[in-house]
């Protein structure tokens, strides 16, 4: 799913239905938890691509492999 198209946010804060991210460009934003993959935690990296209206979400493996 990677591609040029692709951003990737990562995960700051995870609270109730809400989730703090840091976005590349714009910095943090609130997200509802429900747009996110449900496993999301804090620290977690999400590819997110849009195409025609409709957002396609990644989970991102741990750059240093899986999280202990």
């Amino acid at each position: 799913m990677l591609d040029g198209d692709t951003e990737v946010v990562t995960v700051l804060d995870v609270q109730g239905g809400s989730v703090r991210v840091l976005l590349p460009d714009t910095g943090e934003e609130d997200l509802p938890l429900s747009s996110l993959p449900w496993e999301v935690l804090a620290g977690d990296r999400v590819g997110v691509r849009v195409c025609e209206g409709d957002a396609e979400v990644v989970l991102l493996p741990h750059l240093g492999g899986m999280q202990a």
